[in-house]
């Protein structure tokens, strides 16, 4: 076929609510976007308040974050399949609605990651790519206990490797990341965090991304005074 033109007009990863939303938003149709944000439907949840807090998101995201009971026993397939299971997304990198924030508020509710820097759970994101670990930029995993100590176990198509965590030169706690970071990826579910409107950041594209990640449902929190506008 010369020139030929392949269009995808089906979505396998997800449907419902989440596909209308994720067409809406790519079609730049404000009012069905809104409507279907605010319709209290199973798959969304949308919330709107004048400052986000604590209590806002703990519920959230510790009902989701259970793979340290599969990490302190040593099963790394179960830790990582539930790793995947809940991400909490951030626009901002820093400040009140960015990724360290939350990352931090996160590892405070959870009593298996004080004090512990390779506790059983905890779960990583590389940041550069590592050739002789066979590790790259993006690449998630979570420690896991096993009978020679913590391991970080990666995903390798159906095989898991575990590598020790003095050999992790560039790793980070991974309790949130950026929408733009999350490209590429699907969860479960996901938490969204979102700046105020008057953020640059803020935009259609980086919205679409944001709630086209997961598969069951999406929940967003929205910093606003209320001011009658949309």
């Amino acid at each position: 076929m010369t020139n030929g033109v392949v269009t995808q007009n089906r979505i396998w990863r997800f449907g419902g609510d989440l596909a209308r939303l994720a067409a809406a938003v790519r079609a730049g149709d404000d009012d069905a976007v809104v409507a279907l944000l605010r319709s209290g439907g199973e798959q969304l949840q949308f919330v709107e308040t004048p400052a986000l807090s604590c209590a806002d998101l703990r519920h959230e995201v510790t009902a989701t974050l259970s793979e340290a009971e599969a990490a302190a026993r040593g099963d790394a397939g179960t830790a990582l399949e539930r790793l995947e299971s809940h991400r909490l997304l951030c626009a901002h990198r820093r400040g009140p609605y960015g990724v360290a924030r939350w990352a931090s508020e996160i590892e405070s509710w959870l009593p298996s990651a004080a004090g512990a820097e390779w506790a059983p759970g905890r779960p990583l994101l590389i940041t550069a790519n590592d050739y002789d670990a066979g590790l790259y930029n993006g690449d998630t995993g979570v420690v896991i206990q096993t009978p020679d100590g913590p391991r970080a176990a990666f995903a390798r198509g159906d095989q898991t490797v575990l590598i020790p965590p003095s050999r992790l030169s560039e790793a980070q706690p991974l309790y949130a990341m950026t929408v733009h970071r999350s490209q590429g990826s699907q969860f479960d579910r996901v938490s969204l965090v979102l700046p105020p409107e008057t953020s640059p950041l803020l935009t259609r594209e980086l919205f679409y991304i944001a709630v086209t990640r997961p598969r069951a449902g999406c929940a967003s929190w929205v910093a606003r005074k209320p001011s009658g506008r949309r």
